[in-house]
């Protein structure tokens, strides 16, 4: 930690930038102006007080403030994937697959919206919008050539799930907080009438339990999540997606008072597909999305983004996530990188 800290020290002199006393607790001293940190208090103020802008639910906030939020997320998915072992085209029509994924890309606009009634509990609600792109090729000689070509693309979009509950904190102590992640999801997207991750929305009910840990220690601060959905029912067509359980944590650096960087490592499973959509039927397929069997996993996922602090109130932030272990079940589309960027903005 004294290695690192005088590293970034002095790092930030020679480019210019004056950083915080890394002494938690004693004034900051920044463009000639003197600001006084709590000597126990966790603080709300700074600019690394917000985990990276891909973290949900992570903060909370004072008896009476409110705060509305918009993030627009874009993920890209390239080629398919078996376990660990990459899978080609070819290889997936030597299956008996005579359609082939070979990319995807998924557009969400999401609005957020918080309310504290007390300095303990938070309440929060969340809803998205979402576009769906998937490229697909077919096999030569295969009887969808003449109807779809031999590259094809299909697409959905609609409102996804919406989300709400309460974060309780239950600590606040010695810069540090934890709190608890109450939520519950309500099926409000759409079950549409392609493969099962063209959908979206999930269809059932799902709670949303989890727990934050926050700390702070002069320029440095960070946290840890873990965050589980558990499907409480199926839904109308007769599945309900695999139950997930994801941890993250992360480390930020105030660079100055306005600006702060970060760097996340995620670990994500989830369980294959509970049932089976009733318009589909096996034991041969077109394409691996329409098998239940061919859902879920292991994804390892690293993470690097930046928030700005405005003077008037409103947060900017940008995160990147790119994945380093994909342990998937069965032949289905492997992630490539994310982008997530956001706004936010307390009263």
């Amino acid at each position: 930690m004294k290695l690192f800290s005088l590293f970034t020290t002095t790092l930030l002199t020679l480019t210019g930038i004056s950083p915080y006393n890394l002494q938690a607790g004693e004034p900051i001293e920044w463009s000639g102006k003197e600001v006084q940190t709590h000597d126990t208090l966790w603080d709300c103020h700074r600019v690394d007080s917000h985990a990276p802008i891909g973290v949900m639910g992570d903060h909370t906030h004072t008896a009476g403030e409110v705060m509305v939020s918009y993030r627009y997320m874009f993920m890209d998915m390239e080629g398919m994937r078996d376990g660990t072992t990459d899978l080609s085209s070819q290889q997936l029509f030597g299956r008996g697959f005579p359609v082939a994924p070979t990319s995807m890309t998924m557009d969400m606009h999401m609005l957020g919206f918080m309310f504290a009634p007390t300095d303990e509990v938070t309440l929060f609600a969340m809803s998205n919008y979402v576009f769906k792109d998937m490229d697909n090729v077919t096999a030569p000689g295969s009887p969808p050539r003449a109807a779809m070509g031999p590259q094809f693309l299909r697409g959905s979009q609609g409102w996804g799930d919406t989300s709400f509950g309460a974060l309780v904190k239950i600590h606040d102590a010695n810069h540090k907080r934890v709190h608890l992640n109450l939520g519950l999801s309500a099926p409000t997207g759409n079950l549409t009438t392609l493969a099962y991750p063209m959908h979206t929305g999930t269809g059932t009910w799902d709670l949303l339990p989890g727990i934050t840990y926050l700390w702070q220690d002069g320029a440095l601060s960070g946290g840890a999540q873990l965050m589980g959905r558990v499907h409480l029912d199926d839904n109308d067509l007769g599945f309900a997606y695999g139950d997930s359980v994801e941890t993250t944590g992360w480390l930020a650096y105030m660079l100055n008072e306005r600006f702060s960087i970060s760097g996340r490592l995620t670990l994500e499973h989830a369980g294959d597909i509970d049932g089976r959509d009733i318009r589909l039927s096996g034991p041969v397929f077109m394409a691996p999305p329409m098998d239940a069997a061919n859902h879920g996993g292991t994804w390892a996922e690293f993470g690097i983004g930046a928030n700005f602090y405005a003077k008037n109130g409103h947060r900017l932030a940008i995160e990147a996530v790119i994945p380093f272990y994909q342990d998937l079940n069965g032949p289905q589309m492997q992630r490539d990188w994310m982008l997530t960027v956001g706004w936010q903005k307390a009263f």
